[in-house]
C-alpha cells in the first residue's frame, strides 16, 4: 500500500490529526514546538510503512532545537494519541534535569536548559539532537530534586 499525501486523505483524517496536535501544543503550553514526521526504511515485510514523529521544542530565547520526545507507529492518528499519553505520564516518571552549556559558535553567554528523562543519557540524547555535538559544551548536568 503507497502512503498517502494529505490532498489524498479524507477530510476528517486531516481535521482529526490538526485536533490532536493542537491538543499537545495546548498540553506543552507556550513551547513552541515543530512536529517532524518522516518515513521509517522498511527493515521488516510489513504491508504499510512505519511513520516516526520526533516532536522538537524549539527555544527562541537562544534559537536552539531540542527533541522533546520520538515515537514510531503505523498512522499519524496513532503516534499522535501515542504522543499525548507520553505528555501525560512524563512529568510523574520521568527526573527532571537542568543543563548549563554554551554554543562555542554563537555564544560567549552561558545557558541553561530543563529536560526531562529517564537518565543523564536520555537528557543528552534529547540535547545534542541532530547536532554537532563538538559544537557545544556542557559545564553542568543536576538532577533537579523532585516537585
Amino acid at each position: 500500500m503507497d502512503r498517502q499525501n494529505a490532498i489524498q486523505q479524507p477530510t476528517e483524517v486531516l481535521l482529526k490529526e490538526i485536533e490532536l496536535e493542537n491538543q499537545i501544543r495546548e498540553m506543552l503550553d507556550d513551547t513552541q514546538i515543530y512536529f517532524d514526521y518522516n518515513i521509517v526504511p522498511q527493515i521488516t515485510d510489513l504491508p504499510y510503512p512505519m511513520i516516526k514523529l520526533d516532536l522538537i521544542t524549539i527555544n527562541k530565547e537562544h534559537d536552539q532545537k531540542f527533541l522533546f520526545h520520538s515515537i514510531t507507529g503505523a498512522s499519524k492518528i496513532g503516534i499522535l494519541k501515542d504522543m499525548i499519553a507520553y505528555i501525560h505520564e512524563y512529568k510523574r516518571q520521568l527526573e527532571s534535569y537542568e543543563i548549563e552549556w554554551m554554543d562555542a559558535h554563537s555564544s560567549e553567554k552561558m545557558q541553561t536548559s530543563w529536560f526531562r528523562g529517564n537518565d543523564i543519557m536520555d537528557v543528552l540524547n534529547k540535547f545534542y539532537y541532530s547536532k554537532e555535538k563538538s559544537r557545544f559544551k556542557i559545564f553542568k548536568i543536576k538532577l533537579m530534586p523532585i516537585a
